[in-house]
């Protein structure tokens, strides 16, 4: 690459054709996207990527030279033919010396690049991958084999339930408070697939909440809970939600109404995710600072009160009994005197660690319907009434509603407990729920255009739910600076951190209605905008009301980085530099039997044979005593419908701004403010394709020359 090379506007319309003298044929161009953005539109067009690469800026009289020159060279030797000579025989004497070293460096073509098949493919990987979606969430194992999945939970009847004695046994075992026994039966019926019934949820979730330390000490009290806690996963894991048949239970222990299955508890009560996010709201005034920012335990010693038995002249023993054996387990309904009883910081600690396991389930649902609803995930999947998930349930959304009540309660909680930094790993559970509420929203967006999904996108709605969610953060945080600067790191969802970036910036200089992109931040350094922040020397150290230009410049980093990550840019440009075909996404298969015999393998998959393995019977003995281990075949899956029409001009444009920007930051802003960090990024991001080393003159217009950006 040149470097006197000055810096151009990138344009989004095809430029002009240049004409070029002999020394800047020798120069390296840039890699033009426009081409790919052009050739989109008409399949029979498709160029080859090394052209692109190589020499987007071949005119057309160029080509027809070249066109004509192959022609040449094809009449010559067909005309050696029919005189009977032959291109390789050394004893043809009147052969041009010319045209002979030209056939003999004649070399085939190397074959074309599919670059629409390729980008096809980087896109559907990121589609496809569902537990990329909810970064922070814990992946369910059907994820990892949807066909088994399909097979023994979506398709599947009803899992095996205990006998009649074996639940009597169950219930007195709870009444007479073994809690102990009572958690090792219900773990020994989830490893032998018995489900022990949809009330077995509530009582866990009871034990957590009620347990104290009474007849028992502070040490077996924490066994217990860890083991509650741990039972409810492992019974989660075992009976998953994404389990049809067990659908209607598992709404009925959320709470929500659901006229296949009804109880007391789904008529009465609230939604189980509201009451516990009410009795957060409810802890966290009564919480010291100590409280909230420290991990607190769940359990302590109990100090017994015995004022009201004394008073009716109740002995010590007769006293104890009561206060040990208080709580009613044959009713189903949860009291909370015990509960009220603990520390502040012991209550905190429990509901969160309920609304954990609440969270949990929710994200495995989604994800699990993420993975069974690839071809489709449109609004009206997401909002059928016998099928959307169940976050949509608790939530309360609709296709035109997104800010209910109970998701601006989430927000405006997560908002006061990042003003009074909580404790990171609690703080998260909500900062969970706040992901798995906007992607929901935005998963109800994605954009169908003759069955091809435009994707990655970000729909009206969502941003609007993002906009409200950081208006409600900023009720709750007037003032600290440093308070959003955390926050945002703390965002699990790439697009949801940029555009809370893109707000937060808002407040200061950046430009509004604009979407946020590497447009928007080449416009912030062609304008100079660093010089409106000033240098953290030049800020107080008590002052958190404004905001430094390092801190600026890391955050607006942060953001591209966010936007790089959400669209995959370093992946399209990657594979557009090293010509490499894209690999699709693979899953494994649930082949009972992972061995070589009787393999079949295809181009996309692999198939077994059973009547060729079957005649290896004889020697699987001493096939198991090998020390290879060998794992489930995997197999591709299958491409996703992509709308690249649209995806074409949006990965070319982007890319485009990107090495511009690092023009700019080299040729002009590097001299006057450290961009060490920007540099790093971007070199590793473009590698080896070069900027200019030397500053050039002042920016020419955006018009000026558009090939070159």
């Amino acid at each position: 690459m040149s470097t006197t090379e000055d810096i151009t506007h990138p344009m989004s319309e095809k430029s002009p054709e240049i004409e070029k003298n002999d020394q800047e044929e020798t120069v390296t161009k840039d890699v033009s996207l426009d081409d790919i953005e052009g050739s989109n539109r008409s399949e029979g067009k498709t160029e080859s990527i090394v052209t692109v690469l190589s020499n987007p800026n071949k005119t057309n009289a160029a080509k027809k030279a070249d066109a004509a020159a192959m022609k040449a060279d094809m009449n010559t030797e067909e005309m050696m033919n029919v005189d009977g000579s032959s291109s390789h025989s050394t004893a043809n004497e009147g052969m041009n010396p010319s045209t002979e070293r030209a056939l003999a460096s004649k070399k085939p073509p190397a074959p074309k690049m599919d670059w629409k098949k390729n980008l096809r493919i980087l896109i559907s990987n990121m589609y496809m991958n569902s537990k990329d979606r909810l970064p922070g969430a814990c992946m369910p194992k059907c994820l990892r084999n949807t066909k088994e999945c399909e097979d023994k939970h979506r398709a599947a009847m009803l899992p095996d339930v205990p006998n009649f004695m074996l639940v009597e046994d169950l219930k007195r075992t709870l009444r007479g408070h073994h809690y102990d026994t009572f958690l090792d039966m219900v773990e020994m019926m989830a490893m032998q697939c018995v489900y022990p019934g949809d009330g077995i949820f509530d009582r866990l979730i009871d034990l957590v909440m009620i347990l104290i330390a009474k007849e028992i000490t502070v040490k077996e009290l924490a066994d217990i809970y860890r083991k509650a806690i741990s039972t409810f996963f492992l019974l989660v894991d075992a009976f998953p939600p994404c389990w049809t048949c067990l659908r209607p239970y598992y709404l009925n222990f959320l709470r929500v109404p659901n006229p296949t299955i009804r109880s007391a508890r789904t008529d009465n009560g609230t939604q189980k995710l509201k009451f516990y996010l009410d009795l957060l709201e409810e802890i966290l005034p009564q919480c010291s600072d100590m409280e909230i920012r420290t991990m607190t335990k769940p359990f302590e010693e109990h100090v017994f009160n015995f004022t009201d038995e004394e008073e009716l002249d109740m002995s010590q023993e007769t006293a104890f009994l009561q206060h040990v054996q208080d709580y009613d387990w044959i009713s189903g309904k949860l009291c909370l005197d015990d509960f009220k009883n603990l520390s502040p910081g012991a209550r905190l600690s429990r509901v969160c660690d309920v609304l954990n396991m609440l969270c949990r389930i929710l994200e495995m649902e989604f994800l699990s319907w993420l993975d069974h609803n690839r071809l489709r995930q449109s609004e009206s999947e997401m909002f059928n009434e016998e099928t959307k998930p169940f976050a949509i349930h608790v939530f309360g959304m609709s296709a035109t509603m997104r800010l209910t009540d109970i998701v601006r309660q989430v927000m405006r909680l997560y908002g006061l407990a990042a003003e009074k930094s909580m404790y990171p790993d609690r703080l998260e559970m909500l900062q969970r729920l706040i992901t798995l509420v906007v992607e929901v929203s935005n998963t109800a967006e994605l954009k169908y255009v003759d069955n091809n999904v435009t994707y990655p996108n970000l729909g009206s709605q969502t941003r609007l739910l993002i906009a409200q969610f950081f208006k409600i953060f900023k009720s709750q945080n007037p003032k600290h600076i440093s308070t959003y600067i955390k926050s945002i790191s703390q965002l699990d969802q790439p697009y949801l951190r940029f555009e809370f970036t893109d707000h937060f910036l808002q407040l200061f200089y950046f430009p509004r209605n604009v979407a946020f992109g590497p447009k928007k931040v080449c416009d912030e350094f062609n304008e100079r905008q660093w010089l409106k922040y000033k240098p953290k020397s030049e800020i107080e150290e008590d002052d958190d009301e404004q905001l430094s230009r390092e801190d600026y410049l890391n955050i607006l980093l942060n953001a591209l980085k966010d936007y790089d990550k959400w669209m995959n840019l370093k992946g399209f440009w990657k594979f557009m530099q090293n010509k490499e075909q894209v690999q699709q996404l693979q899953t494994w298969t649930s082949s009972p039997l992972a061995t070589p015999v009787g393999i079949i393998t295809g181009e996309t998959f692999k198939a077994f044979e059973l009547s060729e393995m079957e005649k290896e019977v004889p020697s699987w003995k001493k096939r198991l005593n090998t020390k290879v281990i060998l794992g489930r075949p995997k197999v591709n899956l299958p491409v996703a419908k992509i709308n690249l029409v649209e995806s074409c001009g949006r990965y070319s444009s982007d890319v485009r701004y990107i090495r511009y920007l690092r023009r700019v930051l080299v040729k002009e802003v590097q001299s006057e403010i450290d961009v060490t960090d920007w540099l790093e990024y971007l070199n590793g991001f473009l590698c080896d394709d070069e900027p200019p080393s030397e500053p050039a003159s002042p920016r020419s217009s955006p018009a000026s020359d558009p090939e070159e950006a």
